[in-house]
């Protein structure tokens, strides 16, 4: 039975990481005549209008929360990580900007120090020290300088990690639910002022494109919260790295990108970081079971 929980939690796995990879080639077309705060604007109120029958399904009392303020802060690190990624996505190749947004499972051991002063144990610096090393490859620094919009791919990715360790405290006191209706509520209330100007003279292309990157990323949260409900995260996680895959084909096949040698040296240390950072989690998450 576990097996075939874990089999079909791979299964949706692969599902979200397919729909986000086209939610990113649909960003990617919108961008080029529609701002970034306008498809994030349109992308919130999408996933709100789609999120509100469930939540209100239990009645207005079922939307209280006691932790508005760790909401608003998930909200708002959230909203700009979208904002960092799809700014990167309009400058620099897919394949570049979908790794460096996978990346941020490497970076969540330093937000939980930062955040909770939880010491990192000595062999879990080696999966970071690699998956760095493959960061600092894909950004290249030069004595020109930085590669300022693979820089803001990379700081999209802990901005995730930061949303990852803040709705795991959430989750705590609150069902997923809520957490959802406030993500999507706070959100757009972050970035919807930004964009009130940015509508005019949009074609129903971009106006599509839009709709469906909403539809597509709630979808995606959907399968991602089903999926880590119906099996351990290490079982899983490895699938998510089929999202840079997705991207070098999206991206060799709508806009001719093709990966060069620093890409795929650096891709491969950030996927071989996140494998490691992987099997340490399982191999602790074995001990803990074995010793209860």
């Amino acid at each position: 039975m576990a097996l075939d929980q874990t089999r079909h939690a791979i299964y949706l796995s692969l599902m979200m990481v397919i729909i986000a990879s086209t939610a990113a080639v649909a960003t990617k077309f919108a961008s080029a005549r529609v701002s970034i705060e306008a498809i994030v604007t349109v992308q919130y109120m999408v996933c709100l209008l789609l999120c509100l029958p469930l939540t209100l399904r239990g009645g207005l009392a079922h939307i209280k929360s006691s932790r508005i303020g760790l909401h608003f802060f998930r909200g708002a690190v959230g909203v700009l990580g979208f904002y960092l990624f799809y700014s990167a996505l309009e400058h620099i190749p897919m394949v570049d900007a979908m790794l460096l947004r996978q990346s941020a499972p490497l970076t969540v051991p330093l937000v939980i120090w930062a955040w909770n002063r939880e010491r990192i144990a000595g062999i879990d610096w080696l999966p970071l020290a690699i998956g760095f090393a493959g960061v600092l490859v894909i950004l290249r620094p030069s004595p020109d300088g930085l590669s300022w919009w693979h820089a803001g791919g990379f700081l999209s990715a802990l901005c995730l990690s930061v949303s990852m360790v803040a709705t795991h405290k959430l989750a705590t006191t609150e069902p997923s639910s809520r957490i959802l209706l406030y993500y999507f509520v706070l959100s757009l209330a972050c970035v919807g002022p930004f964009s009130l100007n940015d509508f005019t003279g949009l074609r129903w292309q971009e106006w599509a494109a839009m709709v469906y990157v909403g539809i597509a990323i709630y979808f995606t949260l959907l399968l991602y919260t089903r999926a880590y409900a119906m099996a351990p995260a290490h079982a899983i996680a490895p699938v998510n790295y089929f999202a840079v895959v997705m991207a070098a084909f999206w991206g060799w096949l709508i806009w001719g990108q093709v990966p060069d040698g620093w890409s795929l040296v650096g891709s491969a240390l950030v996927i071989l970081g996140g494998l490691i950072t992987i099997y340490l989690a399982k191999s602790a998450f074995s001990r803990s079971a074995a010793s209860i």
